[in-house]
């Protein structure tokens, strides 16, 4: 086994964390940034360098050798220390004994484990008070001063906010893995979709739906976990942000089966965007933002 570790090698044993990490390429490609053939490629120099394999891949999922298990505990220190270094370059932190934070049930679930534990290192005598709430009542909200800021999806209606994006996302179809992708069960099974709020739909919403001529949903939710759950039981085809889909290895996207035109699947793309109060501390609007973005990215 090779100990002469540089930075190169440092990086793909990170992306090796991520694949066993996640028990999917795919997914620690979201992570990482990168494409899955790219994971791929990595995971192959990686085993090349060491000269024995670090990962046993069957049906659909990965384990780690005993070699890898062993390389990992050695340098996971190292990616610790990275994490604490990009830290250093980031917003300050501000004195604060309360944060008031809107967002999205399925936004929630997948960044306030990391956001209580960052808030708790670097605030410790922190208290955070947490809305999950639709947009329009999110912005409602922020308007009354009863949240400070707020976690959304781009909008039409935040043009008087003080606002940084964070991330992107984008809209799928998705159907359970457990059934085998095609125009004919997608249309057996009809879709799901978001029920349309005091607004509307946003439109990177509505467009993806008129792109894939999704016009007559068999259900309106305004929860995207309901609608996950639903399509993750065979039960329905439903659209869901790519971040809400790709939590667990359930579902497979099939919006390429649907689509009418090429480059269908980017028409759902859309911003994720802390707005808050534009007469607020924007010293703490930075901060959340920060946070999110880390915990998003």
């Amino acid at each position: 086994m090779s100990r002469d570790l540089n930075v190169d090698q440092i990086k793909k044993l990170w992306i090796l964390d991520l694949v066993l990490t996640h028990k999917s390429l795919k997914h620690a490609a979201l992570q990482a940034k990168v494409t899955p053939s790219a994971i791929s490629q990595t995971l192959t120099s990686l085993e090349q360098s060491f000269g024995r394999p670090l990962l046993i891949r069957e049906k659909g999922s990965v384990i780690a050798t005993p070699d890898a298990l062993a390389i990992l505990k050695i340098v996971k220190p190292a990616f610790e220390a990275f994490e604490r270094l990009k830290d250093i370059n980031g917003e300050p932190v501000p004195e604060l004994s309360w944060i008031n934070f809107g967002t999205y049930e399925s936004i929630a679930i997948n960044i306030l484990p990391g956001l209580i534990s960052s808030f708790k290192q670097k605030l410790p005598n922190l208290r955070l008070g947490l809305k999950i709430s639709r947009t329009s009542s999110l912005l409602t909200m922020l308007r009354k001063g009863e949240l400070c800021s707020a976690l959304i999806t781009e909008n039409d209606n935040i043009d008087r906010f003080y606002c940084i994006d964070v991330a992107e996302d984008r809209l799928g179809l998705y159907i359970s893995k457990n059934l085998t992708p095609s125009k004919q069960i997608i249309d057996s099974l009809g879709y799901g979709s978001l029920e349309p709020g005091r607004d509307g739909l946003p439109i990177y919403f509505s467009k993806f739906l008129k792109q894939l001529n999704l016009d007559k949903p068999t259900i309106l939710s305004d929860s995207f976990e309901s609608l996950r759950a639903a399509a993750s039981g065979g039960a329905i085809a439903a659209v869901l942000p790519d971040r809400v889909a790709c939590r667990h290895d359930d579902l497979i996207e099939v919006t390429s089966v649907k689509a009418t035109k090429k480059g269908s699947k980017d028409i759902g793309l859309h911003r994720l965007i802390v707005v808050g109060q534009n007469n607020c501390d924007r010293e703490e609007i930075k901060f959340v933002a920060t946070e999110t973005q880390r915990l998003l990215n």
